[in-house]
């Protein structure tokens, strides 16, 4: 899920005496690499973070420009924080901000049988290879960069039937078509127990009645930064749905005229 604050758990190594905070004008650096300077935002911007519910109560927000001309506007200090570095700080706001551009696919669905679903036989579903990967957004303000890191750990599916979703550890297992049955298992199979022929009609034909699967991939983000710093982000999920039409297995019974 995109928008909103992500809060950040920063660890960083702590200094002698501690290093001085960032106020109005402040240089966060003065190495060899670009200066950033901290400017403090406006107390009509401070009260907005504040309303949108963003930081906690006792944090200032700051603008950071930097003589490379990098900017990055919203940096949220927290209350107490003079143990923290500068650097850390900015690292993890580059990091609230990172996660915000790395584009986590939504997943995509095979399911075997494919095209549609049988009453009392296994439907296997699976999450393509192509949206189950790790993926990385670094960001950088100057001489301070963080890298945000996005792992898939998880699927939920939704079958649509009033059931509760199932949820697999991994992004399930294709059906191979090629190998025997019988040596295949997948723990991302759910079993419909009855048609979809009483859903609603949604086109021209009067079978044109489904399910609507919803499949959930859920992310684990990590990130690390300037410093030393690093930490976790809240997980991240994506979602994406599909209708599903479930038949009843027809059996034809044959016999001769005794």
């Amino acid at each position: 899920m995109f928008g909103g604050y992500i809060d950040t758990s920063v660890t960083a190594p702590g200094s002698a005496g501690g290093p001085p905070s960032p106020g109005n004008g402040a240089a966060a650096s003065d190495n060899d690499g670009p200066r950033c300077t901290w400017t403090e935002e406006s107390p009509y911007a401070q009260s907005l973070w504040e309303w949108l519910g963003a930081g906690e109560p006792g944090g200032t927000w700051y603008d950071v420009r930097c003589s490379d001309g990098s900017t990055f506007i919203g940096v949220y200090v927290p209350p107490a924080s003079d143990a923290v570095p500068p650097d850390a700080r900015l690292a993890g706001s580059l990091a609230r901000n990172a996660i915000s551009r790395l584009q986590l696919p939504a997943p995509a669905v095979g399911q075997s049988p494919a095209g549609q679903a049988l009453v009392n036989l296994p439907t296997w579903w699976w999450v393509e290879t192509g949206s189950w990967r790790v993926l990385r957004q670094r960001t950088q303000a100057g001489p301070v960069w963080a890298e945000v890191t996005a792992t898939p750990v998880s699927t939920s599916w939704d079958p649509g039937d009033g059931s509760a979703p199932l949820v697999c550890a991994g992004p399930g297992t294709p059906y191979d078509r090629s190998r025997p049955e019988g040596v295949q298992s997948t723990d991302c199979s759910y079993t419909y127990r009855r048609s979809s022929a009483g859903q609603p009609q949604t086109g021209p034909d009067v079978n044109d009645r489904f399910f609507t699967v919803t499949v959930t991939t859920v992310w684990e983000v990590t990130w690390r930064g300037s410093g030393g710093s690093g930490g976790t982000l809240p997980r991240l999920s994506r979602t994406s749905s599909f209708p599903l039409a479930v038949a009843q297995r027809q059996t034809v019974v044959t016999g001769g005229s005794g």
